[in-house]
């Protein structure tokens, strides 16, 4: 009878040890993948709010000067998010073509200069070389917000 408790115990405590190794686990597992939607969730909510817009007039003869070889695209923050104002969380592509920082020039209209803050414009200045004539396009994405101009160069 003796042996029958003393069995039942040493399965109890092994039992115990069990649980608390998984316990362990598990609460470590709980924390990293909470830390990785924190994370997340702070880059979706810069994204959420981030928005521009292109207010560049596709039928004025400034989008492309034929002089410099450059396109001026004029982009207003609409977003609550303040951005840089060097362009530097910007992905353009001119054509299907990427265009590198290198490549492009800004200026910020209005604001303080230092950040792109709601309603201020923003001018980049893309060296797109000599273009042929017809219709192009140049998709803006900033911070995820996407934003597609189409122009004709006649």
């Amino acid at each position: 009878m003796a042996s029958v408790s003393i069995s039942h115990m040493i399965l109890f405590i092994a039992s115990l040890v069990i649980a608390a190794g998984v316990v362990g686990t598990v609460t470590t597992e709980v924390d990293r993948v909470n830390a990785a939607i924190e994370a997340t969730s702070m880059d979706v909510s810069e994204d959420i709010r981030t928005d521009v817009t292109i207010v560049s007039d596709a039928g004025s003869s400034n989008v492309y000067d034929s002089g410099n070889d450059t396109v001026t695209l004029l982009v207003k923050n609409t977003g609550t998010q303040r951005l840089a104002p060097d362009g530097s969380e910007a992905v353009v592509v001119f054509d299907g073509v990427f265009v590198g920082s290198g490549s492009m020039e800004t200026t910020l209209h209005g604001g303080s200069g230092d950040s792109w803050g709601r309603g201020d414009v923003l001018e980049y200045t893309i060296d797109v070389g000599s273009i042929d004539t017809g219709d192009h396009r140049i998709h803006l994405t900033v911070n995820g917000d996407e934003e597609v101009f189409e122009f004709r160069h006649e």
